[in-house]
């Protein structure tokens, strides 16, 4: 190895920044404000532009013809990784697939092939649901009849899932396409192969993309944080929870979900635009959020209006007159509303037709 594990981590820390934003939470907005950060997107902008990358791409898609799918066409604009990635994909070996990152903050690259592990969980004891594309998570049993039109008590309250990890030991039919390419790569950017017992190191105090703080390894932050960079554990994976589908629940609970759903809906438009506008601007073109809400199955009138009173900010924003104009209409039945029991009907129907008619036409970029 070209360096030892204190100069590897002194390297990374001058990309990713220690303890910015990750008191309680990631804050992602806190640490790309910062040098650290500001350094990872002038690092990829430059490695995209490097002829070198492009030529070795092209001489390795001559050798393999079809087999070759560049993985850093983001590179560009700033964001994602900090390696060069392609894969070959080995159709002829039941579709397996090798993974090839080169790091352009290291003089390292790596070489790995997907695995999958399958395992038993138990269920856990609370369910969710999708409904008009957005996923609401129910603290509650899957056979709470208050929300379970038929709940059905002899279901099995276990699941075989699987996870996939990835793996450096390449199997023999992998390893002559490896070792030609990592010949051209080390040719190319005159680097050498990480070991696993490296790569795999813990880097205290720092966040990724995708990985919380303790989670973060050495691969992460050299070249992508996108793999599962060790065989995963039964007891390290959390137990599933059952998915429940919209035609199996009481009408009751669809009233609420109906109502739920069109609270969020304007809730996300309003915040939207002043959340995009805070995101560096490679990430705005991108940029999408995963809908998704927890729910006990009821309506609380106190923390509906509340929820609704904290989006007055955002009221005056031109580009959120529509979903303005909704959330008043919604505040208002709210209001007029007793609080017991289900949602009223004249409540439900309004947030039905908001719904027919917003989600033809989503301002938001929302991913379901």
């Amino acid at each position: 190895m070209k360096h030892n594990l204190g100069d590897l981590l002194e390297l990374v820390y001058r990309y990713y920044p220690r303890r910015v934003g990750i008191a309680d939470d990631v804050d992602e907005q806190l640490r790309h404000k910062t040098e650290e950060h500001a350094r990872l997107v002038a690092a990829r902008i430059q490695a995209s532009k490097d002829e070198r990358w492009h030529a070795m791409r092209r001489r390795i898609g001559e050798r393999f013809p079809g087999m070759l799918t560049d993985q850093s066409l983001h590179l560009h604009g700033g964001g994602c990784a900090a390696c060069y990635s392609f894969t070959i994909n080995l159709s002829k070996f039941a579709g397996r697939t090798l993974w090839f990152e080169v790091s352009f903050l290291a003089p390292y690259y790596i070489i790995h092939s997907p695995r999958t592990i399958e395992m038993v969980k138990e269920l856990r004891d609370d369910f969710s649901t999708s409904f008009r594309g957005m996923l609401f998570i129910v603290p509650r049993s899957p056979l709470e009849p208050r929300l379970i039109s038929n709940p059905d008590h002899g279901r099995p309250r276990t699941i075989a899932i699987t996870r996939q990890y990835v793996t450096f030991d390449l199997s023999p039919d992998e390893q002559p396409y490896a070792h030609w390419i990592a010949h051209e790569i080390e040719a190319t950017f005159g680097c050498e192969r990480m070991l696993p017992d490296v790569g795999t190191v813990l880097v205290p105090d720092v966040a990724t993309t995708l990985r919380i703080p303790g989670e973060v390894r050495l691969y992460d932050c050299l070249f992508s944080d996108h793999h599962t960079w060790v065989k995963p554990s039964p007891s390290e994976v959390p137990a599933p929870r059952a998915r429940v589908d919209v035609s199996s629940l009481t009408d009751r609970f669809v009233a609420v979900l109906t109502v739920l759903r069109a609270h969020h809906q304007i809730g996300w438009t309003l915040r939207w635009p002043a959340m995009v506008r805070r995101l560096p601007e490679p990430e705005r073109q991108s940029a999408a959020v995963f809908l998704s809400a927890s729910t006990d199955g009821f309506l609380h009138k106190d923390k509906m209006l509340e929820e609704l009173a904290r989006m007055r900010p955002h009221d005056e924003s031109p580009e959120t007159f529509r979903a303005m104009a909704a959330k008043r209409e919604l505040e208002a039945l709210v209001a007029a509303w007793d609080g017991e029991g289900e949602p009223p009907a004249a409540m439900v129907a309004w947030a039905s037709r908001f719904l027919d008619s917003w989600l033809v036409n989503s301002d938001p970029k929302a991913s379901s």
